[in-house]
């Protein structure tokens, strides 16, 4: 595992924690695998057919369209926990996915989530 994978992976972990999930995720090799392992330490129910890390790529895309051009970044990261929230999902999980995400496939906007 690489250096940089080594670190997603426990800032992934720390993610989890933090947002009251103790998951082992730090073993995973692929951001795919670490956006796989946080999904099922947050207890996000997923169907055989889900493409998770599509699911993950999705919220990247999401995140980064709402910070586009924003002065405050507050507004846009909150918009997608509410984005989650409305699918079903709790604010806490919504929180876990977002950030779970991020640390996964847009790590660039890790400063926009917080601890």
């Amino acid at each position: 595992m690489s250096r940089r994978h080594r670190r997603v992976a426990a800032v992934i972990a720390l993610a989890c924690v933090s947002a009251g999930v103790a998951a082992p995720i730090a073993s995973a090799d692929t951001p795919d695998e670490q956006f796989g392992a946080a999904v099922t330490a947050l207890g996000i129910p997923t169907t055989p057919d889900t493409d998770v890390p599509a699911l993950g790529h999705q919220i990247c895309d999401l995140l980064t369209t709402n910070l586009a051009g924003a002065v405050n970044p507050v507004p846009a990261v909150r918009g997608v926990v509410t984005t989650l929230q409305s699918k079903g999902l709790t604010r806490a999980k919504a929180g876990g996915l977002l950030k779970a995400a991020v640390l996964s496939y847009c790590p660039e906007h890790a400063s926009y989530i917080g601890r």
